[in-house]
């Protein structure tokens, strides 16, 4: 028995609940509804997810049967406890990690708890719309090379964008170092069910790898995966910082939504997969005759930049060279269009559809672009000096300029030193916080960086075309470390 039929069970035996949580699974006065009836704790025969022996670990074990890991843990706490997690038990203090440059903000989180020392590894960048790809192989060897006590590596993989490195050379590589590969692989929990996606990372054997379920599969929010291939992390001590990093009282709706996911692909992927596959296919067809805009589709990241494998469910539109930014396209599908986009970067707005969406939705989403694209399209010809648009900004960090003086816990922890500066003023000095475009959540700066006039520039381009910016105050100041 798994998770979701042990809750119908118990749902059926009509016991008082002497127990947590306080609504006792009475629907009045909550608008969950229906849902509270299955918001249950660690009652007889419901097993506890920091120590599963039962039906969480039956419902563990058919995850990792289906992503073909040798061990998967479900985290409630999202991909954030799984890379935490992960990078403390793959290290101890003090160790070395090497770090593609635009990871996740809580992979330098978990650097800082551990006290680790940072090195960077840069992704290449697609010139122009300013996206990043996957991590090249040779760069990679390189950094192992000049850098020998490299404990461990963290890569992205999918990008937020849906561009991929090659796993399997990138596992060999780090494997033949003798280090532990960590693939935060948030963006691709659906990768690896349908040949129309790209190879799940998993598939690759590297140590760890993190799926956000509920960005790309039809699971609540928070739910996530975390597996294990081989020997060279110990699994006790993966074990306990799971047990740290999450909740001492796991939702077991949560739990129960990634097992019903789980379900579905299952049961119902193929079907799913090949119905949003000709969706896409279609979309992709219409998105061919934009005049203004450009979606960066998989023929066009192919022809154009010779990347192949791209995840279709990723709807990148550029407005480079349209007249408009990637937050102007992000205002007018939200208020005019009444279509929330995912996120906006200055030379692009980033959609996700996905095996949920049907051809409805693609099609009131490819009408909305149309209409776009032809009211710049109109705006062009009766303007022919309109301005171009040709803006500098939204790879999310400035790599090329950034120099790191001090590790980034040494800069957090003496908060003495931590003062206010006006973002016009601080080149040059040595950042003490994260500055960052949210989403994605990477680090434009990281604590114990110089902050670069490049720097400057770049995050006041973004704030001045309405990014989402954190780590600026009200009055455009930054936290510089003196």
């Amino acid at each position: 028995m798994r998770l979701c039929e042990a809750l119908r069970e118990y749902e059926t035996l009509s016991l008082y609940r002497g127990h947590m949580p306080g609504h006792k699974g009475n629907p009045e006065y909550s608008f969950l509804e229906s849902l509270v009836k299955y918001d249950i704790t660690e009652t007889d025969d419901m097993d506890n997810l920091h120590d599963a022996k039962g039906i969480i670990m039956e419902s563990q074990q058919y995850a990792s049967s289906l992503y073909g890991s040798d061990e998967s843990f479900f985290l409630i706490n999202g991909s954030t406890a799984g890379i935490l997690s992960a990078v403390s038990a793959a290290t101890v203090q003090g160790d070395e990690i090497l770090i593609a440059r635009n990871c996740h903000k809580s992979v330098y989180n978990a650097a800082v708890l551990n006290r680790l020392k940072c090195r960077y590894v840069y992704p290449k960048i697609i010139s122009g719309i300013n996206i990043c790809t996957g991590i090249d192989i040779h760069d990679l060897e390189k950094e192992l090379n000049d850098n020998k006590g490299i404990r461990a590596v963290v890569i992205t993989s999918p990008t937020y964008e849906g561009l991929s490195s090659d796993i399997a050379a990138i596992t060999e590589t780090v494997h033949k170092h003798d280090a532990i590969l960590i693939v935060d692989a948030a963006h691709g929990a659906h990768f690896g069910f349908h040949n129309g996606f790209p190879e799940s990372a998993v598939m690759s054997k590297p140590d760890l790898v993190i799926h956000s379920v509920h960005k790309t599969l039809p699971a609540p929010t928070q739910t996530a995966l975390l597996h294990v291939n081989g020997s060279r992390v110990d699994r006790r001590k993966l074990k306990r910082f799971l047990s740290t990093y999450q909740s001492s009282s796991p939702s077991y709706l949560l739990m129960a939504g990634i097992d019903n996911c789980m379900t579905v692909i299952d049961e119902h992927g193929d079907e799913l997969f090949r119905k949003y596959l000709n969706n896409i296919e279609w979309f992709e067809n219409r998105t061919s005759k934009f005049k203004r805009l450009t979606h960066m589709c998989r023929m066009h990241y192919k022809s154009e930049y010779s990347i192949t494998n791209p995840d279709p469910c990723k709807i990148v539109i550029s407005t480079v060279n349209s007249g408009i930014s990637g937050k102007e396209l992000y205002d007018i599908l939200r208020e005019e269009h009444k279509i929330q986009p995912e996120m906006a970067a200055a030379d692009y707005c980033l959609i996700i559809m996905t095996i949920m969406d049907k051809r409805v939705d693609f099609e009131r989403l490819i009408n909305a672009l149309e209409c776009i694209d032809e009211k710049l399209e109109e705006l062009k010809k009766q303007s022919a000096d309109i301005t171009e648009t040709a803006v500098k900004g939204g790879r999310y960090y400035c790599s090329l300029k950034n120099r790191k003086l001090k590790e980034a816990y040494e800069v957090l922890d003496d908060i003495g030193r931590i003062k206010p500066c006006l973002l016009s003023e601080a080149a040059g000095k040595i950042s003490g916080s994260y500055i960052l475009l949210y989403p994605p959540g990477i680090p434009v700066i990281v604590p114990g960086e110089v902050i670069s006039d490049e720097t400057v520039a770049e995050v006041l381009s973004m704030m001045k075309k309405g990014l989402n910016i954190q780590g600026i105050g009200s009055f455009k100041e930054v936290m510089i470390y003196e």
